[in-house]
Formats: C-alpha cells, structure tokens, sequence
C-alpha cells in the first residue's frame, strides 16, 4: 500500500491562525463612560470649546506626551509563543534548553485536562514531553514531525534509511526511523512540519501498528458521512479502527478534515497499546492484563493464556509459543530470526517484521495478515481468513483459507493445490495472483491486477476493465463504473435579483446515477466560487446561495455555471458541465433608499449608543459618496455625516470610494458645524488653553473650524470628564471632536487639500 501513502498519509493541513487588527480598519467604539448617563457626564460650562487664540502661522509644539488614553496591554504577559517557530525540537525540551517541571503535576496546563490520565501517563512513558516554557500544551495541534518522533519512540528501531533533511533538523532521525518502519515515504518528507488531520494521522497510526484488515465490515464505519470521502483502500482501514473501537465519530461524522491535538493522539495511541513492557518483567503471559508492546529480545511462552492484544517490539527477534492463547498478535520485529507458534490459538496474527522468511504449520488462527516488511510468507493451513494489507509481499498459501484478500499493492499471492477459498478479494493495484487451486468467488476491484494459474474460479465479478484473469472461469459478471458520462446538468436562475440580498442558483441534474460521490463546483462570472461534495441522486437541491453587495460597485448581471467532477474506480477523471445562466441586477431605487436614510439634522437622544444604533451600513456609505460624484485632489475622502454623528475616510477616485476608516464623533452643538464640501488648509499639533488643550489639530474651513482631539486638561492627553466631552452627539462649538486614534491617523495620512465634505 505504500505507494498509495503520499495521497492518505502527509497531504497535511496548514492550519492557519488569524489575527484581525482592528484599528486597521475602523475607528475604536466608544467607551461607555462616553454615555451621558454615566458618573463623568456633568456638563460644567467651562469645558466648552473656546475659540483659539493662535493664526495659521502660529503652531504651537506640543508638551511632552503623558500616558496614553489606554491602558489595556495588547501582548499580555504570560502567553508562550509559539514553539514551531523556534529553531530545532519545538515541541519537546531538548539538553541545551531550560530544565523542565520535575514532575508531571508541575505543568500548569494539565490540571483538570480531560486527557489528564493519557497525558501523564504518556509523560511517565517518556513518550510526551513538555515545551521549554514550563507547559505541556495538550490542545496543541501536532505536527507529522512530532507524531514521528513519538511513534519511534515506541518502535526504536536500529535500522533506518536516507532521508533528504539538512543534518539541523531536530527530527532528521525520527524521519529515518519512520521511513525505515515504512511509516511514511521520501515523498512524505517536506510536510513533516506542517499540523495533521485526523484522517492522515489514524491513518499513519494504523500503519504504525498494522491495524488494519484486508476485509473488515464496513457496516458501522458507513452510517458517518465523511467516510464517503474516503477511497476504497482506505474505507477498510478507518472501518478497521471503528469496529475495534480505537476511533469514534461525533453525531454523523468521524471528523476526518479536523486538526488533531497532542492529547486526542495520546488518547488514541493508549487505546491502541496501554503498557509497554520488558520479556524480563513476564514470566507468563497471564500476567500481561492490558494490551501491551513487549520489547527485549526473545518472546518465549509455554502453556499460557493472555485476554489481553499483544505487539512484539522492534528489538523481538524469535517468537517462540507453544500451546498458547492470545486474542491478536502482532509481529514488528526488525529482524526476525524465527516465528513458532506451535499448538498456538490466535483469533488475529498480523506479519509484519521488516525481514526474515515466515514458514507457518498447524496454527489454529482465525485471522491472518501480512502487512508491511519484507520476507516471504508461506501459511500452511492458511486460516480461517488471509489478508495481505502490506505492498510487495510474497505470499504462498498451502491450506484451505475461508476468504482470502489483497489490500496492499505489487504483491505476488499463490494459492496452491490445496489452498481452495471460498472466496479471494483483490481490493489493491498490480497485484499478482496465481490460482492453482478451487475458488468460489474472485471479486476484482483494484486496477491493473492480473490473475492466472491452473486452477479453477467459479464465479467471478469484475469491478475493472483493467488487468487481466486468465484462470479457469465459470460465470463472469462485469459491474463497471461507468460513472456520470449520461447524465446532464443545467443551472436556473431567478431573472432579476436585488442588491443586499442572496440569489439562488439551482443545480438541475437529470439521469444521475445513484451511489456516486461527486463534486460540485460552481462559478461565478467566470471566477471559481464554492465546491462541495453531494451524494447522487441528491436528496434535497443542490443549490448556491451567493450575496448581491449593495453597492454601486456590484455587477449589472451575474453569470453562474456549474461543474460536476467525478473519478471512477478505475481512476478516470470524468467532468459534466452546467452552462451558464444569467440574471440582471435590479437596482432601481437602490440609490435612492440610500440617499433618503442620509440626513444632515441630528435627531437623537444625545447619547452615544444613539449615534452606534443609527449608523449606516459600509456599502450604504460608499454609495453615498460615489452616487454623489464627490472628488479629491488627494486618494483620500472624508465625510463628516451630522445625521449620525461619524466621520468616514475613503480611499479611491471619484466614483470608486472604498471605505476604510469609521468612527463617532461630536459636532456643534448649535448645528453650527459649516455644511458644504471643503479642503483641509493646514495641520497644526495642538491648540492649548487655559482650560484645556486639544491635539492635533486638521483645519477644513476659515474662521477656526477644525477636526481635532476630545477636550484634554491644559498640556496632558488626560480627558476632561463631563457629557461636554463625550462623543456621538453634538458638542462642540463648530468644530469636529475625534477620538485620539482617529484624528491622529487623519492628522498622519491625510494630506493638505484634501476633500472634507460635510452633510
């Protein structure tokens, strides 16, 4: 199955934290001490703005600047920085670093952590380790690097194999280790640092400890929805892990596209395997209690019984049984010298030493697998099941197996005269199989298998056109995925739609095919828009809800198509095409609903919550100005609106204004702030009184009206209290009063001349 890995294992998912800045945007909202209502809102009639005493040649330099109006840290202490941008081991405390908690219990982090149990435990396994930062970080998303690290931490192997990492890299070893446990492949390498899914994480998992079956029901795997996502190799592994219990879904789905955190997969790792134990601590199996990794050498047993799953480690060179009972075996030795399983009962053996031949005589198993490793396999009686899961095995069967399947790729399985089957299963790719023997029911689903021999198949059901059989046949039924090449696809629109509201595009499909998982990509004026994937026939509309911007700016017509993309089994990229509808953009009355909610008479409550309620919408701001044709010498446009108390700056060209500042502010309160449309003249960095002092300071209009700063007391940036010197409704003596950020980026970034209207 290797050769399948690169697309199941590491097309890891960049997990991406954003980070919004909101000052980049919009103006700061009040506080709600602004609010009249509040203690500071006592008007004293020596707060009211006086008229400066200084001329257009006279700018004053500003005192010293005290503290700042805010007090609130934006990198609060105490917040570890995040480990994978470190260099070398991020996410483990290496020799050169700072010691770590002496122990588990020291780590802040874990308290009352709903995987406290599995994270300690792991800790005192010395699988799990803790940051350099003194904290463990269980609801840290791990990385492919990190997984690695811990899973050869479990399976030390001595061997390893080249890999293409600088000899800097903390985890060059671990990816040598893993690619000699076949783990993972070269191909895998370059997304080891990247965070993982849960679908690619079980499944690295599962090939750690060669979980899977060939054939396992997929009844119970079937009822989640994203298990439908999943190939047809892959199916078998997840259904594997769900039968057994190591994995559960949530509601209807098993949550396959989620990231996985460090203590989800030591939950998972403590399910599979909960002790890790030396041959010298068992004198008899009996003693082994709970599903243990048995590691040291040799594992020899007479006359004994486990209940519990037993892993040999990767050190286990001789497996030596005689009349035991264990319920599943699994065999991950390095080097296996011998394997004797004398009067042995098995119900489940997985092979999967990385070298050394297996020749197996009168076992009692009920299942048997060949996974990953090298070696070749001869099982004589075969069992009552025989799965191969591992790639380029060689694989003989002597004896009468009940059911025998391939789930692996390029394997070489023989079925001699005496191997009859009930029933042999390829589910894998350029696999060859050799038939010498009865078989009831050949099932070939793979691609490019071929099948020969001197025996005889009764029946065979082919799902490929693909490969050839060449062995004696019966009855011979073909189930070909033809796939979605007759059906047909078109897209209705509605013939007008509105701007501010959503449009539905309807997807109609005719002969479609049942039981196909499809995508469906749709289009919009050209440019992808939205993919999703639908099961067919559907079982309610396939449609796309897309939002009409309200603005001047938006489209006078829409073009919507659709795809609908298929892969058949045998690995053909099938794709039908709904051709474009289109729909007009009513705008009538657009403009003028917006130009009718603008007003230039403040009629509120005086309160600032007042102005924050009736405040326009973004797009109802843009259409405003660039419906009124306003232009600027500067890219930069400001707009004092009256009716609701804000101040806007816009960024463009005269009929392409982009809103991109927004905040509250406080014009006169005789309604004596001048209407018009006007040019900033001159920049000043305050205006100082006896009784307070206002800075900067951005003049638009003669006669000593300005944009400036809230009433601060005489020569600090300490606000004045009292509703005098609130913001969001009318106060000033004409000019308009901002919050500190505001007209400072006004008073940085906007140049002399430009546009100032007023409305």
């Amino acid at each position: 199955m290797k050769n399948t890995k690169m697309k199941r294992i590491l097309a890891w998912a960049l997990c991406l934290s954003m980070v919004i800045t909101a000052s980049c945007f919009s103006f700061a909202e009040p506080a709600e001490s602004m609010d009249p209502a509040s203690d500071d809102a006592i008007v004293t009639a020596e707060d009211l703005e006086e008229t400066p005493a200084v001329t257009g040649d006279e700018e004053e330099e500003p005192a010293a600047a005290p503290a700042d109006e805010t007090t609130a840290s934006e990198n609060p202490e105490g917040v570890p920085a995040d480990p994978e941008e470190e260099a070398g081991e991020p996410a483990e405390v290496t020799a050169a670093a700072e010691p770590e908690p002496a122990g588990f219990d020291q780590y802040p982090d874990v308290k009352d952590h709903w995987a406290k149990a599995y994270l300690e435990k792991a800790f005192n396994d010395g699988l799990l380790k803790g940051f350099d930062d003194g904290t463990m970080q269980p609801d840290t998303k791990i990385t492919g690097a990190q997984m690695i690290t811990i899973l050869t931490r479990i399976l030390p192997t001595a061997q390893s194999q080249a890999v293409s990492l600088g000899d800097d890299v903390w985890y060059k070893d671990a990816a040598s280790k893993a690619l000699a446990l076949g783990i993972i492949t070269n191909n895998d390498v370059a997304g080891l640092n990247d965070k993982m899914l849960r679908r690619h994480a079980i499944v690295m998992m599962a090939d750690a400890f060669q979980l899977a079956d060939a054939d396992p029901d997929l009844t119970k795997a079937s009822q989640y929805e994203d298990f439908k996502t999943l190939d047809n190799v892959d199916k078998r592994i997840f259904a594997t892990l769900v039968n057994d219990n190591y994995i559960q879904g949530w509601e209807n789905i098993l949550m396959l596209d989620y990231d996985i955190t460090r203590a989800e997969f030591v939950t998972i790792l403590y399910r599979v395997i909960e002790d890790y134990l030396n041959t010298s601590e068992i004198t008899d199996f009996g003693t082994v209690t709970n599903d243990a990794l048995i590691s040291g050498g040799a594992v020899t047993q007479a006359n004994t019984e486990t209940h519990a799953n037993v892993w040999t480690g990767t050190d286990i060179d001789t497996v030596d049984l005689n009349t035991v009972r264990v319920p599943r075996l699994v065999i991950r030795g390095d080097n296996l010298a011998k394997l004797q399983l004398k009067g042995s009962l098995i119900d489940k053996l997985v092979i999967s030493a990385r070298s050394g031949n297996v020749d197996l005589d009168c076992v009692a198993i009920g299942n048997t697998v060949v996974g990953d490793g090298s070696g070749t396999v001869t099982l004589k009686p075969a069992g009552n099941k025989v799965g191969i899961t591992g790639d380029g095995r060689v694989v003989t069967l002597e004896n009468e197996a009940g059911n025998v399947a391939i789930l692996g790729s390029n394997n070489t399985v023989v079925l001699n005269s005496g191997a009859n089957a009930d029933a042999v299963k390829i589910y894998g790719q350029n696999n060859t199989v050799v038939i010498n023997s009865n078989v009831k029911n050949l099932i070939v689903e793979g691609k490019n298998n071929t099948v020969s021999g001197e025996g005889n198949v009764t029946k065979t059901t082919r799902y490929t056109k693909s490969g050839s059989i060449t062995v004696a046949q019966g009855s011979v039924e073909e189930i070909i995925d033809e796939g979605i090449k007759s059906m047909t696809a078109s897209v209705s629109l509605p013939t007008k739609v509105n701007p501010g509201a959503y449009m539905v595009a309807k997807l109609n499909l005719t002969n479609a095919p049942a039981g196909k998982l499809v995508n469906v990509v749709w289009y919009v004026n050209g440019s992808k828009s939205v993919t999703e994937q639908v099961s067919l026939p559907p079982s309610k509309d396939i449609a796309l809800n897309y939002y009409v911007p309200y603005e001047l700016s938006a489209p006078d017509t829409y073009s919507i198509s659709a795809e609908v993309q298929y892969t058949t089994a045998e690995g053909e990229a099938q794709v039908v095409k709904a051709p474009a509808a289109k729909t007009t953009v009513d705008k009538s009355g657009l403009y003028g609903q917006v130009i009718n909610k603008v007003t230039t008479t403040y009629k509120g409550n005086r309160t600032t919550q007042w102005a924050i309620d009736h405040d326009l919408t973004k797009q109802e701001k843009e259409i405003f100005v660039n419906y009124k044709g306003y232009s600027s010498s500067s890219k930069y446009l400001i707009w004092v609106n009256i009716g609701t108390q804000h101040t806007m700056v816009f960024e463009g060209s005269k009929g392409n204004w982009k809103m991109i500042r927004s905040g509250l502010v406080s014009t006169g309160i005789k309604d004596n702030t001048p209407r018009g449309v006007w040019q900033t003249t001159y920049k000043q960095s305050a205006w100082a009184f006896n009784t307070y002092t206002v800075k900067p300071v951005v003049r638009f209009y003669g006669g000593g009206f300005a944009m400036h700063s809230r009433l601060y007391k005489p020569g600090t940036t300490t606000l004045l209290s009292g509703a005098s010197n609130g913001v969001g409704y009318p106060l000033s003596h004409g000019c308009v009063r901002m919050q500190k950020e505001d007209i400072e980026w006004i008073y940085n970034n906007v140049p002399n001349g430009t546009t100032v209207v007023v409305y």
